[in-house]
């Protein structure tokens, strides 16, 4: 039972990371034109973290932000209760 839980705590998380990720690429591609998207793909963590405050702030989408960190949540807790299973 934990190890289903820990394989879609994890599967979400990734997920969520990557849809996320698409998410903030296309806010920046938008915003700086698509050689500078590609260029920031270089300080990727730098991207993920500021995008989607930009667009809470910029556009008043609160999605991406939503998707970047509250995607986390859930696949945490997810971990979290296998990690409790297991004991």
């Amino acid at each position: 039972m934990s190890g289903i839980l820990k394989v879609v705590g994890v599967i979400m998380v990734v997920s969520a990371s990557i849809y996320g990720f698409i998410l903030c690429f296309s806010i920046v591609e938008s915003v700086l034109g698509s050689v500078w998207a590609y260029i920031s793909l270089i300080f990727a963590p730098f991207v993920l973290g500021i995008a989607p405050w930009y667009a809470l702030f910029s556009y008043g989408d609160y999605v991406p932000l939503l998707v970047t960190y509250g995607g986390i949540i859930p696949g945490g807790v997810m971990f979290f209760i296998a990690e409790k299973f297991e004991k």
